[in-house]
């Protein structure tokens, strides 16, 4: 609550008050703005009014977020030759999808760079990054999209060079692919807009790294420095056994080198909420099967039958609290892998299934779960700050276990910089010319901030521009005080800036009024009833053609006499009536207000009728 002060006496006496917490405006404490520690993609289906995980989990903590990237358009062969980007065929309504999601995404403050999925197929992407005069198409509809959708910029995200095209193109596509690179950026920086690219890792499963190793192809360090940010999937590890998604050596391993080779403030490290379901093998190959199960080369409804009990599912980790009560299941049965800092779990998957002959029959398919839940996205996360990367790059939002967040936040809050709490307090009427106290109190957590620099700030009324207006140190008790003569009305505020592990902060804004002085002279003190009377009057600050009012006080209020108007130099004769009564009159001259300028009063001066 404001506390309206009587003109200030001594600095110390207002700096004593801040401090025990009677501020006028103070900067209100809270706890600290978690750093962005996040990133990631949301899949299409993830991002409709009727399935809006995706954009919901991002909304909901988007303080933690660096950007988010929806997975809403694909690259596709153009026919003639080349590329085109338009707008993924398996997402149904996308452009009334996107317009739903969008004003919800900017709302939440969230910096917004759509991928873009190669879906051009085997050896058409690298022919067209090959070709100048494709590859010039190519950029020149990639920042059309960006800038025509208002986005913040784009993810390009092409995988069909690593998993598609053979290795033996590698050589070949490596140089064009960072040319391509290169010139996006170039056309994207142009239009103030963000490039990130999305590659497989640089390291193998044995952990060998960099040179030919990896997935050399997408070059690291040639495209690290036209990138705005780099992402490096380190998830899929295992893809056609049982084994774990991200084992945190291997991904420790991309990250290390990664940062050997490129600036690691752009590194953004992907992070899989996800796992896989396989059926268990038994030694000498076969699956893990009991019952009556079905033949995998029988009828229809047999090798329906025999996928349903063998096939990998994908599963989200927010599924997997599910699945595990529906098979009676709970974490007490969930196994965490010290090694991988991962997860698993087994459960038996009853399949039924119809025989030839008719007769219902039911297969037993041992089944296992490896996935990486909450803890293990915090695991991944903390390389963020333990390496000084940009971002944990989720695969997917929207598909997370919830209980992931509080985890996540805590850490995210732990890396932030402390804030500190500014108070301020001064006088909210002053006159022009004069000058003023404005004192204020650096603490955090309640502790005094000594040695801070302070900035006293000034935003003249009807302007959103603040300049600054003097500079001090905070004492050893975190007080600070100025004087100083402010230009006009409008409000002031202290800064601080980012010292050590505190961040930049700043007090509330505090409302002055700044008023005109007058001084005025009356000619001749004593006239006769109804005579002419001529005041003098100077207003400052002096502007040219600022209205002034000669007002006399009659019957218990002030009421007008004459209006005039000042010249350039801010003064001005007024000649008026005297009152036909005989006695003493108070008059008094009001400037006013004026280009920022509050009114102002002269004092009162009287005139006798004789």
């Amino acid at each position: 609550m404001r506390r309206i002060l009587l003109p200030l006496t001594t600095a110390a006496a207002l700096i004593a008050g801040l401090l025990v917490g009677q501020t006028a405006a103070p900067a209100p404490a809270s706890a600290n703005a978690p750093d962005r520690v996040l990133s990631g993609w949301m899949p299409y289906w993830m991002t409709s009014p009727s399935r809006p995980s995706g954009v919901d989990s991002a909304v909901a903590n988007a303080d933690l977020f660096e950007d988010v990237s929806p997975f809403w358009y694909s690259a596709t062969a153009r026919r003639g030759g080349g590329i085109q980007v338009r707008l993924n065929p398996n997402f149904s309504n996308a452009a009334a999808n996107i317009a739903w999601a969008m004003p919800r995404l900017r709302g939440a403050g969230l910096v917004v760079i759509p991928s873009i999925a190669d879906a051009s197929g085997k050896g058409r992407m690298a022919a067209t990054v090959a070709d100048p005069n494709l590859r010039a198409q190519h950029v020149a509809d990639l920042v059309s999209l960006t800038v025509d959708n208002g986005y913040d910029g784009l993810d390009i995200n092409y995988e069909n060079f690593a998993f598609s095209d053979g290795r033996a193109s590698w050589d070949a596509t490596q140089p064009n692919w960072t040319t391509f690179v290169a010139e996006l950026s170039a056309a994207l920086r142009a239009q103030g807009k963000l490039l990130s690219v999305t590659i497989p890792g640089p390291c193998d499963t044995a952990n060998r790294c960099g040179g030919r190793n990896g997935y050399w192809v997408y070059n690291l360090p040639g495209i690290a420095p036209y990138a705005d940010r780099v992402r490096i999937m380190a998830y899929d590890y295992t893809v056609r056994s049982i084994g774990p998604i991200a084992p945190i050596g291997w991904v420790r391993a991309n990250v290390e080198h990664a940062v050997t080779v490129m600036d690691p403030a752009k590194l953004q490290i992907g992070v899989p909420t996800y796992g896989r379901a396989r059926t268990r093998t038994v030694s000498g190959g076969g699956f893990r099967l009991s019952g009556v199960c079905p033949n995998k080369n029988g009828s229809s409804a047999e090798r329906t039958a025999w996928r349903s009990a063998t096939a990998m599912s994908a599963i989200t980790a927010r599924q997997i609290p599910g699945l595990l009560a529906e098979y009676g299941l709970s974490e007490a049965d969930v196994t965490w892998n010290p090694e991988t800092e991962e997860s698993f779990f087994r459960y038996t998957k009853k399949v039924e299934w119809t025989d030839g002959a008719g007769n219902r029959q039911v297969c037993n398919a041992e089944r296992q779960v490896n996935f990486v839940g909450p803890d293990a996205v915090l695991a991944r996360t903390q390389l963020v700050g333990q390496y000084g990367l940009n971002a944990a790059a989720l695969w997917t939002i929207g598909g997370e276990n919830p209980a992931q967040w509080s985890a996540l936040r805590s850490y995210a809050q732990s890396l932030a910089p402390a804030e500190a709490s500014v108070a301020i307090d001064a006088t909210p009427a002053v006159a022009f010319g004069q000058p003023t106290s404005v004192a204020g109190g650096v603490t955090v957590n309640g502790s005094p901030v000594p040695s801070a620099p302070v900035t006293l700030e000034f935003q003249p009324a009807g302007s959103s521009d603040w300049q600054g207006l003097q500079s001090a140190t905070s004492g050893p008790d975190g007080a600070v005080a100025f004087q100083v003569v402010l230009p006009g009305s409008g409000r002031i505020r202290l800064t601080v800036p980012a010292m050590g592990s505190m961040a930049a902060s700043q007090s509330g804004a505090f409302d002055v009024s700044v008023g005109s002085t007058v001084t005025a002279r009356v000619k001749t003190k004593r006239v006769g009833a109804g005579d002419r009377i001529r005041v003098r009057a100077i207003v400052r600050p002096a502007q040219a053609n600022q209205k002034v009012v000669l007002q006399v006080f009659k019957n218990d209020k002030w009421r007008k006499v004459k209006v005039a108007r000042t010249n350039a130099k801010g003064r001005v004769t007024i000649k008026a009536q005297a009152e036909n009564s005989k006695q003493r009159w108070s008059y008094r001259i009001v400037a006013r207000r004026a280009n920022g300028i509050a009114p102002g009063l002269s004092q009162e001066f009287r005139i006798r009728v004789r």
